[in-house]
């Protein structure tokens, strides 16, 4: 899947805004469900671990963007911004799960713990919530994603040279072993390919042409 941020639509502006502490927040609901102040906090919490310079949300701030995400898509369906953000999601977990891949250790705390969110019990929005249930999941992906995007592209291409090496080998992926070092050695051979193609592009194997002579 692409994780190409130039493909990913951006959460709702309210979203981003700072709050003041003397603004009242009115709006608490979505549909039925209330949120709580003490959710909220815990919440928050967990954003300023994942990405320090955002800044803490209200119950107003969620509940207006859930609102107006809702309205802006179908009665049965998850928006994009949402979606998108869900499939990154995927990604870690993939990227995670993969016993061929180490990842990065700066990038093991911040994909375990907005996976840990994801599939624990104590969210801030119930995920049966139609349309915006994952909203809370989409934010904290978000803040994350920074740190984690680098290491999720190179997973992915990681995934693409083992790729690669199976249909050499003519064996299934699980069938050798490839892994982080196996793709940082098969990177640099490709790249010293690719230069060496560039090379050709700009040259010629033709011997120059020799100049024009008389026979006496």
């Amino acid at each position: 899947m692409s994780t190409n941020a130039n493909h990913i639509e951006s959460l709702p502006q309210v979203l981003l805004r700072a709050t003041s502490p003397s603004r009242p927040g009115r709006r608490r609901r979505i549909g039925s469900f209330r949120l709580s102040s003490l959710d909220m906090d815990r919440f928050n919490a967990l954003l300023a671990s994942l990405a320090g310079d955002r800044a803490p949300l209200d119950c107003d701030q969620v509940v207006t963007a859930a609102r107006a995400l809702a309205d802006a898509s179908g009665p049965q369906s998850t928006p994009a911004c949402i979606r998108q953000r869900l499939e990154q999601a995927g990604a870690l977990t993939a990227m995670l799960a993969d016993r061929g891949w180490q990842p990065a250790n700066e990038a093991v705390e911040p994909a375990s713990a907005v996976l840990g969110y994801l599939g624990g019990q104590d969210e801030l929005i119930p995920d049966w919530i139609p349309q915006v249930g994952q909203l809370d999941d989409a934010i904290l992906i978000d803040a994350a994603w920074p740190r984690l995007a680098a290491e999720v592209l190179s997973y992915q291409d990681f995934c693409r040279l083992r790729q690669v090496e199976a249909q050499l080998h003519q064996q299934e992926i699980t069938a050798f072993r490839f892994d982080r070092r196996d793709w940082e050695c098969a990177r640099r051979a490709e790249a010293g390919l690719h230069e060496h193609q560039r090379r050709v592009r700009n040259s010629s194997y033709v011997p120059e042409v020799a100049g024009l002579f008389r026979v006496h």
